[in-house]
């Protein structure tokens, strides 16, 4: 081996160390950097309103069950709701029991909470046999519309995204 070789081996060498050496402190200094926090806005209307939605849809009468959720925050709206019936299957009219969760709705919306960008009620009506989940996705304008009167029932459920499913 020349001289010359020899020397460009040892550079080489030297900034295979440098290299190693840079990648390890930024691997060090990942592992150890404490993560900034995220943050977090909380506003009372919002959380004045889950519990109002929460109240109101745990208040429903029978056939819902009182193990209603909700999630809530600026773009969505989501409902979850249980309805319990003594038959074999939920009633064919037990899917009706999504315009009593937004008729509801509407009323917590009318007392000066936010109307996200969607709104999502969630039922599951259970039968002694068989199960129904209904899923229905609404715009935030569309039920503000339908909320003061500009849009018909009709319209709204043409507008909306509506889900059945039968479980066993």
């Amino acid at each position: 081996m020349t001289r010359k070789q020899k020397q460009i081996l040892i550079i080489l060498g030297v900034l295979d160390f440098i290299v190693i050496g840079a990648l390890a402190a930024v691997v060090v200094r990942t592992i150890t950097t404490i993560p900034v926090a995220p943050t977090v806005i909380v506003q009372t209307q919002v959380s004045r309103c889950i519990q109002t939605m929460m109240d109101t849809c745990n208040a429903l009468p029978a056939p819902f069950s009182d193990t209603a959720s909700v999630s809530w925050d600026t773009s969505q709206l989501y409902i979850t709701l249980h309805a319990v019936y003594p038959t074999a299957t939920p009633p064919p009219e037990s899917a009706q029991l999504l315009w009593t969760a937004l008729d509801e709705t509407a009323a917590v919306l009318e007392s000066g909470c936010y109307i996200p960008n969607t709104v999502t009620i969630a039922l599951t009506a259970h039968g002694n046999a068989e199960t129904v989940q209904y899923l229905a996705q609404l715009a935030g304008r569309d039920v503000s519309a339908w909320m003061v009167g500009t849009l018909s029932e009709e319209s709204l459920a043409a507008q909306s995204h509506f889900r059945q499913t039968f479980v066993k």
